[in-house]
């Protein structure tokens, strides 16, 4: 129990170094260096790092060890449009299955972005972090295990590539309207408007900006 949950505290650490570009893409990771920062075993690193490969933020090298993963506007763009696909999917079908418990889990989160949503408008991080938490949380209304894993995985990528590109998110106070309306739609069990107001909150996303128009697929060399 102690060393998964020493994985996850490292999995915590280095994610939100990656997300924040405090490791650039193309850093090559020196575990010894980590070892002794984060406090931790090399098996629990080791964890925290396969996870973090799997997850497309890291790049394995063979023996030389890993990098964190280089990003583009072209991957970008491909993540984010399939990203929006399956947000709202999953918006949709937490409103056919949600639960007591997850509108319980929306009440406290609502409570707590208009809580700190003035307070905390200089902090990034929470407003990232909250951010995060409503989507994590719409997908496990959908019940969908599968959306909620593509999703978590998809939305790393569309954050670390905001701070690689320095392009400054939206904040809590700018998108609480769209919280709530996602939400309340979710409650009433409306599908189509659920899906409808998690497509708003998407489009007035600062990636917006960041990725259109579309980038042009690259294309190969003729042999």
């Amino acid at each position: 129990m102690a060393t998964r949950r020493k994985s996850d505290e490292a999995y915590a650490a280095l994610r939100g170094r990656i997300l924040r570009a405090e490791l650039r893409p193309g850093t090559a990771l020196d575990e010894r260096a980590l070892i002794g920062e984060l406090g931790i075993g090399r098996t629990p690193l080791r964890e925290a790092i396969l996870r973090l490969s799997q997850e497309g933020l890291l790049m394995a090298l063979g023996r030389r060890g890993y990098v964190v993963a280089e990003t583009s506007p072209s991957d970008l763009f491909r993540a984010f449009e399939l990203r929006r696909e399956i947000e709202c999917f999953a918006a949709a079908r937490a409103a056919e299955r949600r639960t007591p418990a997850d509108l319980a889990a929306f009440d406290a989160f609502l409570a707590e972005a208009e809580e700190g949503m003035e307070r905390e408008a200089g902090n990034i991080d929470w407003n990232l972090g909250i951010d995060e938490a409503f989507h994590r949380l719409v997908a496990a209304a959908s019940d969908n295990r599968f959306a909620a894993q593509t999703l978590a995985f998809l939305y790393g990528l569309s954050v670390r590539s905001l701070y690689v590109a320095r392009v400054p998110p939206t904040l809590v106070r700018d998108e609480i309207g769209h919280y709530r309306a996602v939400i309340a739609a979710i409650a009433r069990r409306d599908t189509a408007a659920a899906a409808e107001a998690m497509a708003a909150h998407l489009t007035v996303s600062p990636m917006q900006a960041f990725l259109a128009p579309a980038p042009p697929l690259r294309q190969g060399r003729a042999h």
